[in-house]
């Protein structure tokens, strides 16, 4: 009995995890400066390459700039019912500045900057996000702003090697939507080497998984299954051009090689 208590105390610790779910629709209460600076702490305990956290945070509470953002990046059920909305960007203009400040003679190119913040700030954001749920409260992570990269960069004052990568909407849920399906662990887990999936088993994994969303009415009314859900999210049109949009704003703010 012993031994069953303990697996089950492990497992409620794993709860936040395991039962964590994207929320859209958030009540009015608002999180708390207590609450605040738990989740920056959590999220600072991260893995960070060298100790060095090539990542920030910017929490956006000022209502002007809330409604500029809205309007560049339109109608979008969280944001606007979210309390906390944080930036989380990739820093590698903090890390340069200290090694100048320390006289240090090191290189950081292009790519090793664009690694390694993307490592650190996304370490980070799901230390926040479990954080979140552990105190009861609920997110989800979104990419809207990448419609207006450049537009939001200024709106923010971010200077060269800084970049929002996730805007993170934290607050108390008003929803709480089924748990969505995973793939499968057989496609997903290898063994020493990497091994395609035959074609029935990737197929097999898609039509489980689109029959689950299905059955719990993720799909809004015009979509068929995932299959149409990913046909009209990307677009071969809209992503050569977002495709081309995020390379020039990489470039300009130093994560990629201006000849790339």
């Amino acid at each position: 009995m012993a031994n069953l208590t303990n697996q089950k105390d492990k497992l409620s610790l794993l709860r936040p995890i395991l039962e964590r779910r994207s929320i859209r629709n958030f009540s009015k209460k608002t999180v708390s400066k207590k609450e605040i600076e738990i989740i920056l702490e959590a999220g600072q305990r991260a893995p960070t390459s060298c100790g060095i956290q090539f990542y920030s945070y910017i929490q956006v509470n000022s209502q002007r700039k809330r409604k500029m953002i809205l309007d560049l990046v339109k109608e979008n059920k969280a944001l606007e019912t979210a309390p906390l909305w944080v930036f989380i960007c990739c820093d590698a203009a903090r890390p340069l500045k200290m090694f100048e400040h320390l006289q240090i003679d090191s290189y950081l190119g292009e790519s090793t900057k664009l690694l390694h913040s993307l490592i650190d700030a996304s370490l980070s954001a799901q230390n926040i996000v479990i954080a979140a749920e552990s105190l009861g409260l609920s997110s989800v992570f979104t990419i809207y702003h990448w419609r207006a990269l450049e537009q939001i960069s200024k709106l923010l004052d971010l200077p060269m090697n800084v970049l929002p990568l996730l805007l993170l909407c934290i607050g108390y849920p008003k929803e709480k939507p089924p748990l969505r399906p995973r793939r499968s662990g057989r496609i997903i887990w290898h063994k020493n080497k990497y091994i395609m999936p035959k074609k029935e088993t990737i197929l097999r994994d898609y039509n489980r998984a689109n029959i689950e969303l299905k059955r719990t009415k993720y799909f809004s009314e015009n979509v068929d299954g995932l299959a149409h859900h990913w046909e009209k999210k990307f677009t071969r049109n809209e992503m050569v051009l977002r495709e081309k949009n995020l390379r020039s704003v990489l470039q300009k703010h130093g994560f990629l090689p201006k000849n790339v």
